[in-house]
This record gives C-alpha cells, structure tokens and sequence, in this order.
C-alpha cells in the first residue's frame, strides 16, 4: 500500500492543543451524563433473577440465532427486562437461560411474577417448555462482581505502565501511555453513559481488549521516536515526534481499519448477543488508535519541553557571578614580595647584591611553567632556591 503520509511536511506537533481539544470535548459530556444519570448497569451488576429452561427439542448450532431472536421478541411483550441466552452440549441446546433484573422491592415476589410472565411469553415459540431451575442472583455478589472488574482494569494498566517505564527507561514514556490508555476508558465508558448501553461483562471484556490494543500501537510510535532519537541527532526533540508520527501513521490506520472491518461486520452481522460487545471494541479500538497519535506522543513533547526549560534555567542560574571573587589573582615574585615586604629606608646595594637579583631574573625568565610558579615567593633568594630546586627534581626524574 502506498504510504501517503511519510515524507509530508505536515507539522502535527504543533497542532497539539487542538488534538487535547478534541480529547476533552469527547469525555466531559460522557462524564456529565455520567453524574447525572448514571450508568445502565445490567444484571450482572445489580442482581437479580435467573430461570432456567428446559427445551423439549434441542437447538442445533446453526438455528441458534434465530431461536434467540424469537425469544426475545416474545420477552419484549412483557415488558420485563430480561437477558436471553442458550445452554448445552456440542451437538446443540436444550436450555434456555433467562436473567432478570433485581426489583427494589419484595424481590422474591417479583421473580416468581416474572417467571410466570415469561414462561407465558416463551411456550408458544417453544412448545413443551418447562422450568427445571429459578435463583436469585444477590447484590452482593454483584458488588462484588463490579469492584472486581474496576480492579482488574486498573492491575492492567498499571502492570502496562511498569513494563513500558522498564522497557525505556524513562518516567515520561510510561506516564505519557498511561494517560492515553485513561484517556480510552473515559471516553468508552462516557460514550456508553451517552447512549445509556448496558454496563456487564463483555463490556469489561471489551475495555480490556481496548486497553491492551492502544498500548500496543503507542509501542509501535514509541519505538520509532527512540530509534529517530539516534539517527536525528541534530533535531529537536519535536521535530523528532513529528517525523516519527508520519513515518508510523500508515501502519497504525492500516492496523486499526482490518480490526474495523471485521467488528463492523460483526455488529451487524453477529447478532443481538455481541452487538453491545463489538460496539465497544468499535469506539475502544477508534480511540485507541487516535490517543496514541494524538495524545500519548504530544504528551511526551509537553514533558520534554519542560524538561529543557528547567534545565536551561538551572544552567543560567548556575552560570551566574558569584559574590565572592571568582579566581585568584596571579602576580609575580616581585609584586608579592613588594607587598609583602615592610617598608623600610632605601639603602645601598652592594655590588654583589645587583648581580645576584640579576641571575635570579634571568633564572626566573628560563624556567619552565612548573619553575615559574615556584618561584611565586617573598623574596627574589627565595625564588631563586625554588628554582634550583626544581632543576634538581627534573634531572632526578
């Protein structure tokens, strides 16, 4: 496939206010619906009643669907809010299973009224229909049920932010995916909050799924900026994410559309049981895809950034003067023994004593580095001995 977007000269980094724009515009009315009204919690969630059915002919494999269509025609008659699924054995099934939701009241009383209603409903679509079962399903136990699942998501996530932070050895990449993969839940759970879809298991399923998904293209982009972190040594660090973006973009739209393909057709295709399933691999899957590009990457150029900052501050704030003074002044011989020397009468020199400042300025002008600083002493006789004495170790050595 031709790959339309590597080579361009799109700037997607600096976009990257209007990608956490639109982030935000799809979680925040998800979570006002949210707080508002609430969620659509099914009956795994809230508890209530399970019949089950005995079937006087079995179902073979192939008429399953349409069995379970015509047994939830006949449910929606009643009113009753109700899940319908098979039960059995490989070469097909003779059960039918029902659940109920919980009443707030006289729960008991209500199940018996709802399983006289339903058996009604299912015994001219299945002649010979009798119940072999009726349990009540607490809420407890859905209690349970619920904060098990909140848990497992989050264990996910989190042993997915350890093993990103391992594998680059940075707290910004794992932070950086693990917003992103917050950012999926939110907007699977408020697009469902939206459209008041049932919360149960395959939804848990479903988020799952999308969470491993969505750190699985961010991976594939990560990858990409650490090897374009060598090879581009001279480019920032957001010119590096933007290259990388473009050069990814293909795989991750060609990835994410044949995993679109099939979950369309299954939600078409697939049937009553699986749609609410599949319409949550669809918006997990679509988001998880648009978070990795979007928003995980962005993210990292946003802490890199202030990274620099900080470190270019801290450099200023190093290279400034200090108070005290900086270096050392270095004077000759003859400026520190003036200074230190005290100031006595002039006298006159001897004939000897001209001639020997002379030797010792000629031998202070042929002495290496090393003999030039020793000969930084109070007097002109004490520089000269510095300067034997250094001549002597360089000969020794």
């Amino acid at each position: 496939m031709v790959d339309l977007f590597r080579g361009r000269k799109w700037d997607l980094v600096h976009l990257r206010n209007l990608w956490f724009a639109i982030s935000l515009l799809f979680i925040l009315p998800g979570l006002v619906f949210w707080v508002t009204r609430g969620m659509n919690y099914g009956i795994d969630f809230t508890g209530g009643g399970l019949i089950t059915y005995k079937l006087a002919q079995p179902i073979s494999r192939g008429e399953e669907m349409t069995a379970l269509a015509k047994a939830r025609d006949a449910l929606k008659k009643t009113g009753i809010d109700t899940r319908v699924q098979t039960a059995g054995t490989s070469a097909g099934s003779d059960q039918l299973l029902v659940r109920t939701r919980r009443a707030e009241h006289n729960a008991n009383e209500a199940l018996s009224q709802q399983e006289k209603a339903i058996e009604g409903a299912l015994a001219p679509v299945f002649p010979g229909i009798r119940r072999v079962g009726l349990d009540m399903v607490s809420p407890v136990m859905s209690r349970d049920l619920l904060k098990n699942a909140v848990w497992s998501v989050v264990a996910g996530m989190g042993f997915i932010l350890l093993w990103v932070w391992a594998r680059y050895h940075g707290w910004q990449w794992g932070s950086t995916a693990l917003v992103a993969l917050t950012h999926d839940v939110l907007v699977l759970i408020g697009v469902f909050a939206m459209t008041y879809r049932e919360i149960n298991s395959p939804f848990v399923a479903a988020a799952l799924t999308v969470v491993g998904f969505s750190v699985h293209d961010t991976i594939i982009i990560y990858d990409r900026i650490r090897e374009n972190l060598r090879l581009r040594k001279g480019s920032t660090f957001a010119e590096t994410v933007n290259t990388s973006l473009l050069e990814t973009m293909a795989r991750s739209l060609n990835t994410v559309l044949t995993v679109e393909f099939v979950l369309t057709a299954m939600y078409f295709l697939g049937g009553a049981s699986l749609r609410d399933f599949t319409f949550a691999m669809i918006v997990g899957v679509t988001v998880g895809a648009y978070s990795s590009i979007f928003n995980a990457s962005q993210l990292m150029v946003v802490l890199k950034n202030r990274e620099e900052r900080r470190v270019a501050q801290r450099r200023a704030l190093a290279g400034r003067p200090a108070a005290a003074p900086a270096a050392r002044t270095v004077r000759s011989a003859g400026e520190r023994g003036a200074r230190q020397l005290p100031q006595a009468a002039p006298k006159r020199l001897s004939v000897s004593e001209p001639a020997a400042e002379a030797v010792g300025g000629r031998a202070a002008a042929d002495a290496s580095p090393e003999e030039a600083e020793a000969a930084g002493e109070r007097t002109p006789r004490d520089a000269r001995k510095k300067v034997k004495a250094a001549r002597k170790r360089k000969k020794r050595f």
